[in-house]
């Protein structure tokens, strides 16, 4: 079973820190570095998003990964992450933290 408790932790600081105007890749990359070995399981998101609508995944894609586009769903509002399944979007998230060593 994977670590709740630490997913809970990471998406409530980077979103925090996202809507300080403080997140930075390296930043970012510290801060995923840290969790390195880690069963990190998204199980327990808190489904925080930014202010800006944003949830953590699209946060952390559009952060490591300079001219991401951000997709919005027709009403505006910014697609959950629960809604990425077979899109490059799960994709490029697993891309980065298999970069970090999540597990």
């Amino acid at each position: 079973m994977g670590n709740n408790s630490a997913f809970t932790q990471f998406e409530a600081t980077i979103v925090l820190l996202y809507d300080k105007g403080a997140l930075t890749s390296d930043v970012l990359d510290a801060l995923g570095e840290q969790y390195r070995g880690t069963d990190i399981d998204s199980g327990g998101s808190r489904d925080l998003q930014a202010k800006d609508g944003k949830y953590l995944m699209e946060i952390v894609i559009e952060t490591m990964c300079p001219g991401w586009t951000p997709v919005k769903k027709d009403d505006g509002e910014y697609l959950h992450p629960h809604q990425w399944e077979s899109d490059e979007r799960y994709d490029k998230w697993c891309e980065i933290t298999d970069k970090w060593g999540w597990k």
